[in-house]
């Protein structure tokens, strides 16, 4: 139903007929082809340490500023019960 398909598959089978498209093929598939690029995974490595040492100093101070907000909560709290009760 496409207006293109025709011209498509005319233009198709003329490049079929001058053997283009088995030169495009063996070009593309057997061929050199497209130049590899290099694996990703190659490059990657194992994490050490320094890599992750960030995330334990980063987990540390939150766990640090945690307990300091208890404990300044707790403080605030007791003291204003105590207010209340008097």
């Amino acid at each position: 139903g496409s207006p293109y398909r025709d011209k498509i598959t005319i233009a198709i089978l003329q490049l079929q007929e001058e053997g283009k498209l088995h030169m495009m093929k063996e070009k593309w598939w057997r061929g050199n082809g497209c130049p590899e690029e290099e694996s990703k995974e190659a490059k990657a490595s194992a994490l050490g340490v320094q890599n992750i040492g960030g995330i334990f100093i980063v987990l540390a101070a939150g766990l640090v500023l945690s307990v300091f907000v208890a404990v300044g909560e707790f403080l605030y709290k007791s003291k204003k019960n105590a207010q209340l009760e008097k």
